[in-house]
């Protein structure tokens, strides 16, 4: 079965750290964008039955109005059988949440909720331009909760500049209390084209110590084990049974429809990229598009199943490609290092190198 990812580009404000493709726009962008997507949505028809995932992201999609939220969703319904859909993901930010929003998707077959915390600590959000306190969080939570919407993520991030042990440990006791069903914890990746990256090179902060990084990383994973969390994607963590379907399909190299400006998509053995550019994607949907060969799709498989922390299934390697990955590539630096272990069925990166596990791919790829 396929996921269906649906881009909304547009944000309330700019967070400094993020370079995701986005923008600052006014309802009439907005309404001519969401005709747009629907147009995009309807192209694909054809393909509805063959998805169970559904994740609409963004951007912020709550910075859309209510009229045009329901927009969309009334689309969706007309287009796609709900009793095939497994999870319907939509991301927020939590401090727009209210409970006719809650009520709307609730009626509209969203069933998990995924939300931008990436900390609790005042201070680093003004740093990092999110304009949410811990207080909505948890009011975001309760009105949720109380319209039966109970599967939800908050992303947490770490490795900010100013940032120590500390403020970790307490978002830490934060999600404790919240007992949530996933939490992402992702490391802040400095991009180039951000007010973050602006103010490191002017010396106006200092990003952390790769070791003090590499260090809350595994205190993170550490802890989270302890609070029942499965680890099982580099960056995320669920109690069990609420691994994220939709997100597996990209680390399994299923095949998704992705909509929408800077959206791409893997069909039909194609992956493809619309225009990231709004209005670009006004006039045309698709930027590029390409074939995937035997050997890409191959190396795909692998790279991304190693993003898995129990990592890539030989026995599902060998059905799906009728050839053995350890003879398709070369491990063997990568086993003498201890980089990377050949588990029963699995090869996986060790455990103490998760958090490098970008040196390993691009080592990797550079083979």
């Amino acid at each position: 079965m396929r996921g269906l990812y649906i881009h909304i580009p547009f944000c309330n404000s700019l967070c400094s750290y993020c370079d995701f493709p986005k923008i600052i726009a006014k309802n009439d962008i907005k309404e001519k964008y969401i005709n747009r997507l629907i147009l995009e949505l309807k192209s694909y028809k054809n393909y509805y039955d063959s998805i169970d995932t559904i994740f609409i992201g963004g951007g912020t999609p709550n910075s859309l109005s209510f009229d045009m939220l329901e927009m969309l969703f009334n689309e969706l319904d007309e287009l796609i059988d709900f009793n095939k859909i497994k999870e319907f993901t939509i991301e927020l930010n939590p401090e727009n949440v209210d409970l006719k929003l809650a009520q709307l998707l609730k009626k509209h077959h969203v069933n998990r909720i995924s939300m931008g915390a990436q900390t609790i600590n005042e201070d680093i959000l003004k740093l990092l331009n999110r304009h949410h306190k811990k207080e909505d969080i948890i009011k975001a939570i309760e009105i949720f909760n109380s319209v039966g919407i109970t599967n939800i993520n908050l992303d947490f991030m770490f490795g900010m500049p100013n940032t120590n042990i500390g403020m970790v440990k307490e978002d830490l006791n934060f999600i404790k209390e919240l007992d949530l069903c996933h939490v992402s914890y992702y490391c802040l990746i400095v991009e180039e084209n951000t007010k973050l990256n602006t103010l490191i090179n002017k010396g106006k902060i200092k990003p952390l110590d790769d070791d003090l990084e590499s260090d809350i990383y595994y205190f993170i994973a550490d802890e989270m084990k302890k609070m029942g969390y499965h680890h099982y994607e580099i960056s995320n963590f669920a109690k069990n049974g609420y691994e994220s379907i939709h997100n597996l399909k990209y680390w399994n190299t299923k095949e998704y429809i992705g909509v929408g400006a800077g959206a791409s998509g893997y069909l039909d053995g194609k992956r493809y990229d619309n225009f990231k550019s709004v209005f670009k994607y006004l006039k045309d949907f698709k930027e590029d598009s390409y074939e995937l060969n035997i050997q890409d799709k191959k190396e795909e498989f692998f790279l991304m199943g190693l993003r898995k922390v129990d990592g890539v299934s030989i026995k599902e390697y060998k059905n799906r490609f009728n050839s053995d990955p350890l003879l398709d590539f070369n491990l063997k630096k990568f086993l003498n290092n201890n980089l990377i272990i050949i588990d029963d069925d699995n090869i996986r990166i060790a455990s103490d190198k998760l958090f490098i596990s970008n040196l390993v791919f691009e080592e990797f790829v550079g083979e």
